[in-house]
């Protein structure tokens, strides 16, 4: 039994064509439930300053480095990871002093300290 061009097709949900997003061919397989977001690259066209577009260039000349493009990418995904990781902190903290039993339990170990 072979396939036919449909059963093959790589389908792209509602929800991401609304976001601008496209799914494209994967090297690796994955199911569809397994895609996430993350995993997803949309093709840009962004205006950068000369000067960081040549700093990402040098950084990918050397051989075996990643292309700048990727370089680009990781930074800006290590500053939306730690921005994310500092909401969560301060959502923890502002739980954590409504908690009349945490703000005691801190009053008393303060006066012990």
């Amino acid at each position: 039994m072979s396939k036919t061009e449909k059963d093959t097709e790589i389908k792209t949900s509602r929800e991401a064509k609304k976001a601008g997003l496209q799914r494209i061919e994967r090297r690796h397989l994955t199911e569809k439930s397994e895609v996430r977001l993350a995993d997803c690259k949309v093709k840009i066209t962004i205006n950068l300053d000369a000067d960081i577009l040549e700093y990402f260039k040098q950084r990918a000349a050397p051989p075996h480095a990643a292309p700048y493009q990727t370089q680009i990418n990781n930074e800006l995904r290590r500053l939306m990871e730690s921005d994310q990781a500092d909401r969560e902190l301060s959502q923890t903290a502002r739980e954590l002093l409504r908690d009349d039993k945490f703000v005691a339990a801190l009053k008393d170990r303060l006066k012990a300290a």
